[in-house]
């Protein structure tokens, strides 16, 4: 018996709870510092939360020199900050001026996402996926300026990525850990 789930699927759920899950969570929780006037607690989720996203994004690479490593933790980083950041910035300080905006907002960084990602990340993404991106990132920030009403429900959201994230991460990481140490065939 070599493995009971792939080390690919393990990897994906790692890097699924540390660049989705977590970073989700930080921008909710700081939006909800943003709100309540501590700018800067958020901005320290954000960084935190990127950093672990660049740490994340190693899992399942297979050249691991120096250069491949410093390259993903600050590409996948900076990438992130800046994004988390970006949405934090501009919900909190722009009003409100309907969906279409936040929509037409949502789906440039959709696309901005998708270019960065595959281009200069390098990252394996179809040309199809821009508008499944495009709509997503439009459907991201109408559903943000919802939630920013009711700052409540965002760090009870915030709560639930958090635990879907460490779940995922931890989770994942054991099992990679357990399947490389006791169920490799005796040499």
């Amino acid at each position: 018996m070599n493995e009971l789930i792939s080390q690919q699927t393990m990897a994906e759920l790692v890097q699924l709870g540390g660049q989705y899950a977590l970073p989700i969570a930080a921008l909710l929780r700081a939006l909800y510092s943003g709100a309540r006037g501590k700018m800067p607690e958020g901005f320290a989720q954000i960084i935190a939360a990127s950093f672990f996203a660049g740490l994340t994004a190693l899992v399942g690479n297979e050249q691991l020199d120096f250069r491949t490593i410093i390259g993903e933790i600050l590409g996948n980083t900076v990438f992130m900050a800046g994004l988390l950041a970006f949405i934090m910035v501009y919900l909190l300080r722009q009003p409100n001026r309907g969906f279409w905006v936040d929509g037409i907002v949502g789906g440039v960084i959709g696309f901005v996402v998708w270019f960065v990602w595959v281009y200069v990340l390098q990252n394996q993404w179809e040309w199809w996926m821009i508008p499944v991106v495009v709509a997503a990132g439009a459907a991201a920030f109408i559903t943000l300026r919802i939630l920013m009403r009711t700052l409540f429900k965002l760090v009870k959201i915030a709560t639930y990525f958090i635990v879907i994230g460490l779940v995922l991460v931890l989770g994942a990481g054991a099992f990679m850990l357990f399947q490389t140490l006791f169920l490799q065939p005796a040499a």
